[in-house]
């Protein structure tokens, strides 16, 4: 039984305990920036959401959940990627030589193979933001012209008088002309 407790002893006195601790804190500190972040972006959007006040409420569900949860899940990835690499370097990982750049090819990799969608992403946010239109309503969005069928971050369906569903996607959404709002 000696034999454990001096084992656990030298274990818990070492250099990789203190390390483990330290990394656990650097987590939680973190973690508790990620929900602040999000506590204070959702009290930021606030304003924004009540603008759908009359709508449908799974259509107002939808249209909160894109519009606080895409800053959150991107506040998200930023701050837990600074922690990782906080963390790798406390076991003395040389994060800035070899994983640092690494990544950044990556992500320059990916911004480039995905810039349609990004750009469909950033206008379909915007298009939340600002509410031009939402589900249900009768618009014309360039020279089409139908009711709002669904929109997500992506593309806008909008269902034209003759019955078609036509997927518009959001860098295409130039000129909109909502024909079920009057001034507001």
């Amino acid at each position: 039984m000696e034999s454990f407790f001096a084992f656990f002893r030298r274990i818990w006195m070492s250099g990789l305990t203190t390390q483990i601790v330290r990394a656990i804190l650097v987590a939680a500190v973190f973690e508790l920036l990620v929900w602040l972040i999000s506590l204070w972006i959702r009290r930021r959007l606030g304003p924004v959401l009540v603008r759908d006040v009359g709508a449908d409420p799974s259509a107002r569900v939808r249209r909160r959940r894109l519009l606080v949860g895409a800053p959150v899940v991107i506040v998200r990835m930023v701050l837990y990627t600074i922690a990782l690499l906080m963390i790798l370097r406390m076991f003395r990982l040389n994060t800035g030589a070899e994983l640092l750049p690494m990544g950044l090819a990556l992500l320059a990799v990916g911004l480039v193979a995905a810039n349609g969608p990004l750009r469909d992403a950033v206008s379909g946010y915007l298009i939340l933001y600002d509410h031009i239109y939402s589900e249900g309503d009768e618009v014309v969005i360039g020279e089409l012209a139908g009711v709002v069928d669904q929109i997500t971050l992506r593309h806008t369906r909008l269902r034209t008088p003759d019955g078609q569903l036509l997927t518009i996607p959001h860098r295409h959404v130039g000129t909109v002309t909502n024909r079920s709002r009057g001034e507001e």
